[in-house]
């Protein structure tokens, strides 16, 4: 069951390394080009740029790359797509907290620690390495704990204003 878990986690590294990539972007050029929505609300808002998602899927491929170097060259590719659908997912989060008029930083607990697992399983799923349900569900409890606490330390070392 260890073996499993383990696993599991390996098959989403490149989604981790994705998802915490974009955080060394400052000041980007946004996505949306500060575009809003129908709404009136911007499309994604300003923590989603150009810059960020390039690094991301730069470093969510390296890490494909070194698991490579153990599972096969095939996971170069796995971990370009997955890190490719981890940044859709988080987008997809940011789309949603712009809907419910969440500001960017603002807490929406769940979406903003599993939208990028989400995002990653859909990859993992259309290219054939199925995680199961008990390796998606400890993968998701990781990403729920990392994600409170690397926060909570951006906090107190004051990179960020808020400890979520």
């Amino acid at each position: 069951m260890l073996i499993s878990l383990l696993i599991g986690l390996v098959m989403y590294l490149p989604a981790f390394a994705a998802n915490g990539g974009a955080t060394f972007v400052r000041n980007g050029t946004p996505i949306d080009f500060h575009r809003n929505f129908t709404d009136g609300r911007r499309v994604f808002g300003d923590g989603k740029s150009f810059e960020g998602l390039l690094l991301s899927i730069t470093f969510g491929t390296d890490v494909g790359i070194i698991i490579s170097r153990f599972l096969g060259p095939h996971w170069i590719w796995i971990g370009f797509v997955e890190s490719v659908f981890a940044m859709v997912g988080d987008m997809t989060g940011a789309f949603i907290k712009r809907r419910l008029n969440i500001p960017r930083g603002g807490r929406a607990w769940g979406l903003d620690q599993l939208d990028f697992v989400l995002g990653s399983t859909l990859a993992l799923v259309i290219l054939g390495e199925v995680p199961t349900l008990f390796q998606f569900a400890f993968v998701a409890f990781i990403a729920f704990l990392m994600h409170m606490a690397t926060n909570y330390e951006a906090y107190r070392l004051k990179i960020k204003t808020v400890p979520w």
